[in-house]
């Protein structure tokens, strides 16, 4: 059973607040799939054995993948509620219109706005970077160094973070209510 690891999840960040078990299950379940599915498919592409090596790394790559999430899921719920965004952008009405889409991209519509959207994709690229850390120094480096050249890592690596960044969070709200 210490070997089975697993990964990253789908977590749109606005689930934070609701906490509804339910949502939490079926995200877990869901980032776990998707993990597997991407770790199997790098192992067959770098032609290592993957019965072995996945059940190595598949418990890691979940859990530190789905840290990932919450911490950019995280990201975006503090910046949305911060009252100062305001004083840092004044030019002709910026500010208000880019605080605007930001608030507004995590409590109604990030599609209201391109600040919107641009603000969901920071929060998408903060996680895709931790995920790629947290698989390249804490999985991949430390479970699979004798299987796979540092190449085959950072490959790896970036294989993960671009494959299971968590693109749910450009879902839409009115999805989920």
């Amino acid at each position: 059973m210490k070997d089975i690891k697993l990964y990253n999840m789908i977590l749109p960040p606005f689930m934070l607040l609701t906490f509804v078990p339910i949502i939490w299950i079926f995200s877990m379940i869901g980032n776990f799939i998707i993990d597997s599915a991407v770790i199997l498919a790098l192992l067959s592409l770098l032609k290592k054995d993957r019965s072995v090596n996945y059940k190595k790394v598949i418990f890691r790559v979940w859990i530190f993948g789905y840290a990932a999430d919450v911490i950019g899921a995280i990201y975006l719920s503090t910046v949305s509620s911060m009252p100062f965004i305001n004083a840092y952008f004044s030019p002709a009405n910026l500010g208000e219109e880019i605080s605007n889409g930001i608030n507004s991209a995590l409590n109604f519509s990030h599609f209201d706005s391109i600040w919107g959207v641009l603000f969901i994709l920071s929060g998408i690229l903060i996680a895709a970077v931790f995920i790629f850390i947290f698989d390249y120094k804490f999985v991949f480096k430390k479970h699979l160094a004798h299987v796979l050249t540092k190449r085959q890592m950072i490959i790896a690596s970036l294989a993960m973070s671009i494959f299971t960044a968590p693109y749910t969070f450009l879902l839409p709200k009115e999805l989920f209510y």
